[in-house]
């Protein structure tokens, strides 16, 4: 795992900024990943390092690569980005985005 401190961050600059990015608190992201809430300020505080299979966990519930939050790479989005900023947006935005193209696959639908 990097622990680079290079403009790009180490680990848990790179937790902290997708977490912030997404718009949650440690408390919502650890309970999107099923981890405790002290867990996380460790993992952004760097005094612990997250195992594997916690790192998957994180990366899924903020919805980015694994890639990213270990310094792999600078950009945060997913690979299944579909649109140009995706992985700017919270949670919220994109929840409203797929309400949207349900709706219009409903429609296409019932043509």
């Amino acid at each position: 795992m990097s622990n680079s401190t290079d403009e790009t961050g180490g680990f848990g600059e790179r937790l902290r900024r997708a977490r912030e990015n997404r718009e949650l608190n440690q408390t919502e992201l650890a309970a999107k990943a099923g981890l405790q809430p002290s867990a996380i300020g460790h993992f952004e505080k760097e005094r612990r390092k997250p195992s594997f299979a916690n790192i998957r966990s994180l990366a899924k519930a903020l919805n980015v690569t694994s890639d990213y939050l270990l310094g792999r790479t600078l950009e945060m989005g997913q690979a299944t980005t579909v649109f140009r900023g995706e992985e700017n947006l919270s949670d919220g935005d994109r929840e409203h985005i797929q309400m949207m193209i349900d709706l219009m696959n409903q429609k296409k639908a019932e043509k």
